[in-house]
């Protein structure tokens, strides 16, 4: 059985946890987005979401009226159809 010193102890430890701390430290810190490039980097980043999300908001609704139209240009096609065969009854007495 192997005895751990106290060394080997504290090493493994901090193997353990320094990733954890740098990974907390990094996500908590604020100090990258303080730089003024960052910052507007960010913004410009945000307001392209926006924009994102609006043209896909725009082409969900534009679906919707494509396909309102698409059943209305059929509807008048059969109404239509049902006219010329009207008309054709009419014609042939």
């Amino acid at each position: 059985m192997k005895i751990f010193t106290s060394k080997a102890v504290a090493s493994s430890t901090m193997a353990l946890f320094l990733p954890i701390m740098f990974s907390c430290s990094v996500l908590s810190g604020n100090s990258v987005s303080d730089d003024p490039y960052v910052a507007a980097q960010q913004q410009e980043v945000r307001a392209l979401e926006q924009e994102v999300r609006q043209a896909e908001q725009y082409a969900e609704e534009a679906k919707q009226r494509e396909k309102a139209a698409k059943s209305r240009l059929k509807a008048a096609e059969y109404e239509l159809k049902a006219l010329e065969q009207q008309a054709k009854r009419r014609n042939s007495y």
